[in-house]
């Protein structure tokens, strides 16, 4: 059996995450634990704001459909919900499935998660390179670094 570390926060609901989980399931027995870094609101801010600067055509969908939270109360609520509806989601395929809310560092969080478990791979889904803080902090290839595994990184389209 395979086992997959899924770090992802805002991009848990993504298609392309889903697809990958997908394509996993399908080629064999696997399992997934589901590490949701929790993040302040502050870094939930994608677009710029102010100044008279607009974000690239591209990134519209991001300043009209999604307004991030007031308060890091309501991040994490956001993010323990995301969690929620993942887990609930393969369970129901009959996955092996765990999951849960960690250190807002996602370095950090993921050695949490090695402390009791052991994966074959991590996969990171993140958010478009432009917003991306992850992808910014260079977070996948850190990961691959610190615990010698290998590393697919998924970046939403949208």
């Amino acid at each position: 059996m395979r086992r997959y570390l899924v770090v992802a926060n805002q991009t848990l609901q993504g298609a392309e995450l889903r697809e990958e989980l997908r394509k996993r399931i399908t080629a064999g027995s696997v399992s997934f634990y589901v590490l949701v870094p929790d993040t302040s609101a502050a870094h939930y801010q994608a677009a710029p704001t102010g100044g008279g600067v607009l974000p690239q055509p591209s990134m519209w969908w991001w300043v009209t459909d999604y307004a991030g939270p007031a308060t890091d109360e309501e991040a994490s609520a956001q993010a323990r919900q995301r969690l929620s509806q993942i887990l609930a989601g393969l369970a129901a395929l009959g996955v092996p499935i765990e999951g849960h809310l960690g250190s807002s560092d996602p370095l950090e969080a993921m050695q949490e998660a090695f402390i009791d478990h052991q994966f074959d791979e991590i996969i990171v889904a993140t958010l478009p390179r432009r917003v991306s803080r992850w992808l910014r902090a260079d977070l996948p290839h850190q990961a691959e670094r610190r615990f010698s595994l290998p590393v697919t990184t998924i970046i939403t389209k949208r």
